[in-house]
């Protein structure tokens, strides 16, 4: 991925040249990061009903396990990116 901001000991800089493309990635990684909160909510939405079928150790249920660690994995290193 290539670069747009410089990065020093008081923080990030963004040549004017480059502010369009960066507000442009900001809103592609905003959009990313609803849009795996919502699948987010669908796993666990399908993980609750394969339990409640006793589905538990189903190759499905499994899949989707791994799926929702790996959704939620990315969330977490997302938000720890989060200015505050």
């Amino acid at each position: 991925m290539q670069r747009l901001t410089n990065r020093s000991d008081k923080g990030y800089a963004l040549p004017e040249e480059m502010r369009h493309r960066a507000l442009e990635r900001l809103g592609r990684w905003e959009d990313m990061a609803e849009q795996l909160e919502c699948e987010q909510a669908d796993i666990a939405a399908q993980l609750e009903q394969l339990r409640r079928v006793g589905k538990e150790r189903s190759v499905r249920f499994r899949e989707l396990f791994a799926r929702k660690l790996t959704v939620s994995t990315v969330l977490d290193m997302l938000r720890q990116s989060e200015v505050q």
